[in-house]
C-alpha cells in the first residue's frame, strides 16, 4: 500500500478532478486498491467523529461509546460507498452508458473524498456545514466523471446524475441509520438495562 500515492491522488482530485480521473480511467485497479483509497481517506470522518462527539464538540457522550460508534459509521460509510458503485454500475445501460464494475467504483470513491476528507469538520458543531459543502463539491466530481469513467451520451448525463444521487442519499441514510441504532445501544444499554422496566 503507497499511502503517498493515495493522498497525491487524493490532492489531484480535488485540486483539478478532471484530469485527475481521465488519468485514473485507463489505470489497472482492484476492488481492494478502491478500499484501501477509501479506508485512507476517510481517516479525517473517523477522527471528526470520535473526537467532535466524544471529546470537543458536541460533548455529553461516552468518549468510549464515540470511538466506537466512529469506527462503525467509518466501515459502513466504506461499505455504503462500495455498494453505491455497484449499484451506479448496475443502472448504467438505462442511460446508455458503458457497463464496467471498476470504472464505477473509481467514479464513487473520487467522488466521495472531498466528503470524506472534511469529515473533520465534525469536530466543532459550528462548522459541520463545510463538511456538507464538500459533499456538494463531490456531485461536481461525480458529473464530470459520468461521461468520462461511464462513457455517459451527453443528452443523458443530468438523468444519471440525479439518479445516482438518490442511490447515494438512500444509502448514505440507511448507513446513518445503522451507526445511530449502534450508538445508541452502546451509549445507553446500560443506562436503560432490563431492571428499568419492572
Amino acid at each position: 500500500m503507497d499511502i503517498m500515492k493515495i493522498i497525491n491522488q487524493a490532492i489531484s482530485v480535488l485540486m483539478n478532478p478532471k484530469e485527475a480521473l481521465k488519468k485514473v480511467k485507463n489505470e489497472k485497479v482492484e476492488t481492494m486498491d478502491i478500499i484501501m483509497y477509501l479506508a485512507i481517506v476517510g481517516i479525517p470522518t473517523l477522527i471528526g467523529f470520535i473526537l467532535g462527539y466524544g471529546v470537543i464538540g458536541y460533548g455529553g457522550f461516552y468518549l468510549g461509546a464515540s470511538v466506537g460508534a466512529a469506527i462503525i459509521y467509518y466501515i459502513i460509510a466504506i461499505i455504503g460507498i462500495i455498494v453505491f458503485g455497484f449499484v451506479l454500475n448496475a443502472f448504467a445501460p438505462t442511460f446508455k452508458s458503458k457497463q464496467d464494475k471498476m470504472q464505477a467504483l473509481k467514479l464513487v470513491a473520487y467522488s466521495s473524498t472531498p466528503w470524506l476528507l472534511a469529515g473533520i469538520f465534525y469536530i466543532y458543531p459550528p462548522i459541520w456545514f463545510l463538511a456538507t459543502l464538500a459533499g456538494l463539491y463531490g456531485l461536481y466530481i461525480l458529473y464530470i466523471g459520468i461521461p468520462i469513467l461511464m462513457e455517459t451520451p451527453k443528452e443523458q448525463h443530468i438523468p444519471f446524475l440525479i439518479v445516482s444521487i438518490v442511490i447515494y442519499v438512500v444509502i448514505m441514510a440507511v448507513v446513518w441509520q445503522i451507526t445511530w441504532n449502534i450508538w445508541w445501544r452502546i451509549s445507553w444499554g446500560s443506562v436503560l438495562s432490563p431492571r428499568w422496566y419492572y
